[in-house]
């Protein structure tokens, strides 16, 4: 919990974010040859990074579009949760914002978010993958138009592999593979096996288990009309074992102290050769870069159990329109033109699997090539305006599992017990 002094600082920040924002979700100016709408449009993300990518997107589209002008606004993740929250309740939304499905679909339920499911162009509906589209649903209707996603990749260091005899070409594809490649890393190299992350924030550990257990079963962990996670079904219990402990094999060929690695730490790890393998999204590409060119780092997809398909969960950010927008037309116009096949390339950039087929189709490589696989074996990751408090609890028992603190069993049963207390 952030303590009293890092809220001060969070609202300050909100307030800020609010200042800037006020009177602004839409305003007119007189441009001396008539009105000039105005549209805010708020990406979270780096500013620095995001920046580069939309601003010479703005410009042409303003160019094409004259009567139009584009207000683009900065929000990091870190202050994102309080200050949307400070905008939806003064309607100070921006026109137009990328975030996340679990506060997008909280903000919809209010009736603060634009239904989309019959304003989208029949062309995008058709381009964008079927599991991708379906992220942005929500009761039935299209509140968020994904434009960031990924599914977990296992990466690994050919290096690492040759120098273990191991065949950088031919990948663990199951469980069983995995930790033996893992193993033989460990015995024959100076680097662990795996990269593990076990602490419980930004539900990554949750993430993990929610992929490994589609892999296991071989469709998506959740259940969108009862809305619940399937290993809270007891009828799963074989399979919700079965992948408890395995994510529990992994700490044998893991890094030394899990408990003190999260996501980004474990990067840094892969980055610098003190693993053989990793367990990430598609963003690993950023920190690796220079290596994944060159060859000495490589994608997979993610394992799954013997005689399984490939399966990961699709986590997911896009693009909705506030109801509090004054444009909607031209916010509207302004998405489409974002998810036009030329502009998402750009956007991908920053780190996203390809959202549309047209663009999947120009991408050259094993990484887009992995991807395009990954994406068509991925299931939607559960999401609901329950998914945080879930993933609160899940990041906490995997916690205790990866630390040996609790057996497969223990974290099963208080996982469930914990959950039915949520959905109820």
């Amino acid at each position: 919990m952030k303590s009293w002094r890092s809220l001060v600082a969070v609202l300050g920040t909100a307030a800020l974010t609010l200042t800037a924002c006020a009177g602004g979700a839409s305003n007119k100016e007189n441009s001396g040859t008539g009105e000039q709408v105005t549209l805010t449009l708020m990406r979270t993300g780096t500013p620095e990074i995001l920046r580069p990518i939309f601003e010479p997107m703005i410009a042409k589209f303003e160019e094409a579009n004259p009567g139009i002008k584009v207000d683009m606004q900065d929000l990091g993740w870190n202050d994102a949760t309080t200050s949307i929250g400070v905008m939806a309740s003064s309607g100070t939304l921006p026109d137009l914002m990328y975030h996340l499905p679990s506060e997008v679909f909280d903000l919809a339920s209010k009736g603060l978010v634009t239904d989309l499911t019959n304003k989208l162009s029949p062309k995008l509906k058709e381009d964008i993958f079927p599991a991708l589209l379906q992220a942005g649903q929500y009761e039935g209707k299209q509140y968020l138009v994904p434009a960031g996603v990924s599914p977990l990749f296992l990466w690994y260091n050919a290096e690492l592999f040759e120098k273990a005899g191991l065949d950088p070409d031919n990948p663990p594809k199951t469980w069983e593979d995995l930790l033996a490649a893992g193993r033989q890393i460990a015995e024959k190299t100076d680097a662990s096996g795996i990269a593990l992350f076990s602490k419980p924030g930004g539900g990554e550990t949750s993430g993990l288990y929610e992929s490994l257990f589609a892999g296991a079963i071989g469709g998506s962990a959740w259940d969108p009309q009862a809305k619940r996670y399937l290993y809270d079904d007891s009828k799963y219990d074989a399979k919700a074992l079965q992948t408890l402990k395995f994510m529990r094999e992994l700490v044998d060929i893991a890094q030394p102290n899990v408990v003190e690695y999260g996501r980004f730490d474990t990067r840094t790890l892969f980055r610098d050769g003190q693993v053989g393998m990793a367990f990430d999204l598609i963003h690993m590409q950023n920190q690796i870069r220079d290596g994944l060119k060159d060859g000495k780092f490589r994608v997979a997809e993610l394992p799954a159990p013997m005689g399984q398909t490939s399966t990961s969960a699709i986590s997911a950010g896009g693009w909705f329109i506030p109801t509090n927008s004054a444009h909607p037309e031209e916010a509207m116009k302004l998405l489409e033109f974002f998810m036009e096949t030329e502009n998402q390339i750009k956007h991908t950039a920053y780190g996203s699997a390809p959202i549309l087929k047209s663009e999947a189709a120009t991408y050259q490589g094993e990484l887009w090539k992995v991807a395009t696989a990954a994406l068509k074996h991925g299931v939607v990751e559960g999401i609901s305006l329950k998914t945080g408090a879930l993933w609160t609890v899940n990041g906490e028992e995997l916690q205790q599992l990866l630390t040996a603190q609790k057996s497969p069993e223990d974290v099963l049963q208080a996982m469930r017990e914990r959950h039915q207390e949520i959905y109820e």
